[in-house]
């Protein structure tokens, strides 16, 4: 890891938080609509593009974070980092008002995402399936909440892991430097080791 006294851009994980979010409160809406009807709509081609946004979003996430970790020199940094980053996110990413502002642009998307689909579930049991679209976003914000507050912890679980991954690398790269070395040495080496000094050879 490197230090770094910047402050990082978590917008990129809110975004992402916001995504996740809206693609289960998606799948809530239809299912609690069309009840197991929903699994015809599931694999379908016009949900294609919601798989390719959630392995777009994995693959951005596991980048983003690598490099939020990297730029840490331990797990205190990382906290002091994090919570630069999150006084950045709308309303600081504290209280009730930012889980509800969470929630509300979840449930917006995935609306949005079931109108631009055409509303499938619109045929069915419109309430049923907004109720359930609601009740997941609720379920995702306490979630998001239990886990802001273990952050601590879990920072200092992620840092150690990473930095005993990156010491373990290092050893193993000085490792393999230094059996090169021994090999040369005793490739070449000893036999210069039982020349005299050149003074003494022509003596």
């Amino acid at each position: 890891m490197t230090s770094s006294r910047q402050v990082p851009d978590l917008r990129v994980f809110y975004l992402l938080l916001i995504g996740v979010g809206s693609l289960f409160a998606h799948l809530a809406a239809e299912f609690g609509a069309m009840g197991s009807d929903a699994e015809t709509v599931l694999f379908s081609p016009r949900h294609w593009y919601l798989g390719c946004a959630a392995l777009a979003g994995i693959v951005i996430f596991v980048v983003q974070a690598r490099a939020l970790l990297r730029q840490a020199t331990s797990a205190r940094d990382l906290k002091r980092m994090l919570r630069l980053g999150l006084d950045q996110l709308p309303l600081r990413a504290h209280g009730a008002r930012y889980y509800a502002l969470t929630a509300a642009l979840q449930l917006g998307v995935g609306c949005l995402t079931q109108i631009g689909e055409g509303c499938p579930f619109c045929s069915h049991d419109v309430v049923a399936g907004l109720l359930g679209a609601i009740a997941t976003v609720v379920v995702l914000a306490l979630v998001t909440r239990a886990l802001g507050r273990r952050l601590p912890a879990l920072v200092c679980f992620i840092a150690d892991v990473v930095i005993a991954v990156d010491r373990h690398a290092a050893s193993t790269l000085v490792t393999t430097e230094q059996r090169g070395i021994a090999r040369s040495l005793d490739v070449w080496f000893p036999l210069l080791f039982n020349r005299p000094p050149p003074k003494l050879q022509h003596a």
